[in-house]
C-alpha cells in the first residue's frame, strides 16, 4: 500500500537530518544532546550557524511538525492545543520559584533532586510541584531521573538568571487574559472592525484607554522588564544582521537607529565595521537608560563622539536629515497599524539624501500558497527528496505567526507579508532596492527615495 504524504516526509526529514549533521561536523560542534548539563554552541543567541546548517536546522523541524500534523488524531491536536497555556504557566512556577537556578547549582546537575527537597528548601508544597514539573517534563525543559526527581535539560539553561530565555520569560500579569479577550473581540466587540491602536484586547483586558507603549510609561515597574524582553527579541538577529547585510557598500557615515532601545545593534555594527558612526534614537524614558548603559559599557566611543544617544519621537519629524545618515528600523514598523507606520516612514523619506537608505529589520509572513518549500539562501543540495513542506516552512514558521497574534493583541498590527511591505513603502514615496535574507526570523528590507 502506497503511503505518499508518509514517505515523502520521512525522506525530506533523513536528508535535511543528514545535512544538519554534515554540516555539524564540518563546524566542528559537538553533537547534540538534551541530558547535557552545559550549553552547546547552538544555543547561544550569538552564534551565527552557515547558512546551511541554519536551512538544514529548520528544515528539520518543519518536517517534524508535518509529520505530527500528519499522523497526530484531531482530538489529541485539540486537547493538546487548549493546554499550551498550562506548559506556560508551567515554565513561569520553575523560573518564579526559583527551581531552575537551584536545579542549576547542584553539584551533580544529571542526577536530579528529589521534588522533597525542591519543596523544603524552597518552601514549596510537593503536591503541587510534582504535576507542574512533569508537565514541563513533557515540554522537554526538565527530565525525571527516577521517581519524582528532577534534572535541568539542557534548553532550560536558557532561563538562567541572567541568560536570554530568563529575560524573554518575563511574568506579565494580565497576559493571559488579554489572551482570552482575542475571540470576543473579533466577533461580538463593538471594536469588531475597528484598527486603531487604542482599541484592542490589550485596552480591554487592562481597562485602560492608553495604548500599551504609553501605558508602559505610566507603569515603570513593567517598563524595565518588557525592555528587556524586547532586546532578546532584537538580539536573536543580531550576529546576522552584522555578518548577511554588505555593510561596505552603505555610503552614509552614520547609522541612525530608530527606536534602537539600549543600542545593542548599532555596537554590533561599529564592532564590525568601525568606519560607522552611530546614533541611536527613542523615547525620552529610554533614553536616560539606554545613555547610562553606554556611559558604562562604551565610554571612549561616546566621548569620542562616535556614538550618540538622543530623544527623538519616531512619530515627529525627523531632525537628522541628508547623505550623512541612513536609518534602521528593528522589530519597530511591524509594532504600528498601518496608518502609524506610514506616519513613521514618512518621516524617515523626507530626511534622505540621494545616498541614504533605511533599513527595515522585520520578519516577513510567508503565505502558504504552494506546497513546495524555496529555502532563503538556497545552500542544500539541488538532489533532494520529492517532499511536501509548506512554503511558509509550517511549524518552522510557528513563532512568526505567534508575534504576529502578539501584534495583532496588543497592539493591532500583525508581521507583514511582502506584498504588503511593498504597499506600505510605496505609500510613503519610497522603493525596495533589495531584500537580504538573514539566518535569523527575521528579513533587512533596503529602501531608498
Amino acid at each position: 500500500m502506497a503511503h505518499a504524504e508518509l514517505d515523502r516526509l520521512k525522506a525530506c526529514l533523513n536528508f535535511a537530518l543528514d545535512a544538519l549533521r554534515r554540516e555539524m561536523d564540518d563546524s566542528q560542534l559537538p553533537p547534540l544532546s538534551q541530558y547535557s548539563s552545559v550549553e552547546h554552541p547552538l544555543d547561544d543567541i550569538n552564534y551565527l550557524p552557515s547558512t546551511r546548517l541554519f536551512e538544514a536546522r529548520r528544515l528539520s523541524l518543519a518536517c517534524l511538525g508535518e509529520l505530527k500534523n500528519l499522523i497526530q488524531s484531531p482530538m489529541d491536536k485539540c486537547v493538546e492545543e487548549r493546554g499550551s497555556l498550562y506548559g506556560v504557566a508551567c515554565t513561569g512556577v520553575l523560573i518564579q520559584a526559583g527551581i531552575i537556578d537551584y536545579l542549576a547549582g547542584v553539584p551533580n546537575p544529571s542526577q536530579g533532586v528529589p521534588v522533597i527537597e525542591l519543596a523544603a528548601k524552597l518552601e514549596l508544597d510537593s503536591h503541587k510541584l510534582i504535576p507542574i514539573l512533569r508537565c514541563s517534563t513533557a515540554n522537554g525543559w526538565v527530565r525525571e531521573t527516577r521517581d519524582s526527581s528532577f534534572a535541568l535539560n539542557r534548553c532550560a539553561r536558557t532561563f538562567i538568571k541572567g541568560r536570554a530565555g530568563r529575560k524573554f520569560n518575563i511574568a506579565a500579569p494580565g497576559l493571559m487574559t488579554t489572551i482570552e479577550k482575542i475571540p470576543h473581540w473579533v466577533t461580538k466587540s463593538e471594536w469588531k472592525l475597528s484598527r486603531s491602536s487604542l482599541q484592542t484586547p490589550f485596552q480591554i483586558a487592562f481597562k485602560t484607554p492608553l495604548s500599551l507603549f504609553p501605558w508602559l510609561v505610566e507603569h515603570p515597574e513593567c517598563f524595565i522588564p518588557v525592555s528587556d524582553h524586547i532586546q532578546v527579541c532584537g538580539d536573536m538577529s543580531t550576529p546576522s544582521i552584522v555578518s548577511d547585510y554588505p555593510w561596505a557598500q552603505l555610503e552614509t557615515p552614520v547609522i541612525v537607529d530608530c527606536g534602537g532601545g539600549e543600542g545593542s545593534l548599532v555596537s554590533a555594527i561599529i564592532d564590525a565595521h568601525p568606519f560607522f558612526r552611530a546614533i541611536v534614537q527613542d523615547m525620552e524614558n529610554m533614553v536616560a537608560l539606554t545613555g547610562s548603559l553606554m556611559e558604562e559599557r562604551r565610554p571612549r566611543e561616546m566621548e569620542s563622539g562616535v556614538l550618540k544617544v538622543e530623544a527623538h519621537d519616531i512619530f515627529q519629524p525627523q531632525p537628522r536629515i541628508g547623505d550623512e545618515y541612513s536609518f534602521t528600523l528593528r522589530h519597530v514598523l511591524h509594532d504600528w497599524p498601518d496608518e502609524e507606520a506610514s506616519t513613521i516612514l514618512s518621516h524617515l523619506a523626507r530626511a534622505l539624501g540621494p545616498k541614504s537608505k533605511i533599513l527595515i529589520i522585520d520578519l516577513i509572513a510567508v503565505p502558504n500558497v504552494d506546497a513546495t518549500v524555496t529555502t532563503t539562501f538556497n545552500p542544500l543540495p539541488h538532489e533532494h527528496p520529492d517532499y511536501l513542506i509548506p512554503s511558509h516552512f509550517g511549524s518552522a514558521s510557528k513563532i512568526v505567526n505567534r508575534l504576529s497574534m502578539h501584534m495583532l493583541t496588543m497592539l493591532n498590527s500583525s508581521e507583514r507579508s511582502m506584498c504588503e511591505w511593498e504597499e506600505l513603502v510605496k505609500r510613503c514615496g519610497l522603493r525596495i532596492t533589495n531584500v537580504y535574507p538573514l539566518r535569523a526570523h527575521a528579513s533587512i528590507i533596503e529602501c531608498a527615495a
